[in-house]
């Protein structure tokens, strides 16, 4: 990803100073500096204050929402169960098993855990509540 970017960015400076003579355009691109951050994940996005319980689970949804549906009816990136309904235990075992990295049911594993990282047991709770009752 982050080759891509660079790249992409490399690129775009060429495109835009390639209207000028050739040491112009190098010069551009040799000047330009090119900054690359890691791309933060949707979990680290919720991280405002969050009420307890079912709020608490609706708002941890809206990350999940991106891949799972907004119902959670949606097979993630064509690949996993549909999450909705599924048992409390049997959801918070899943997100416990992703946060440590130990499970990796479709080959999104490590998606995964990027998504749990933030989560600590009460908010896993909380989601596990909201997504079984979807």
């Amino acid at each position: 990803m982050k080759k891509f970017t660079i790249l992409s960015l490399a690129t775009v400076a060429l495109m835009f100073s390639a209207c000028g003579d050739k040491e112009k355009a190098t010069e551009a691109v040799v000047e330009a500096p090119v900054v690359v951050e890691a791309p933060a994940t949707v979990a680290t996005e919720v991280a405002a204050p969050v009420a307890s319980g079912e709020d608490a689970g609706k708002v941890a949804f809206a990350a999940c929402a991106a891949c799972h549906g907004a119902d959670g009816k949606l097979a993630a990136l064509g690949k996993s169960a549909i999450i909705a309904g599924q048992p409390v235990a049997d959801l918070v075992t899943k997100m416990k098993g992703y946060k440590a990295g130990t499970i990796d049911l479709t080959g999104n594993g490590m998606l995964m855990k990027g998504q749990m990282a933030n989560l600590d047991d009460a908010k896993m709770e909380a989601l596990a509540a909201y997504i079984s009752k979807l």
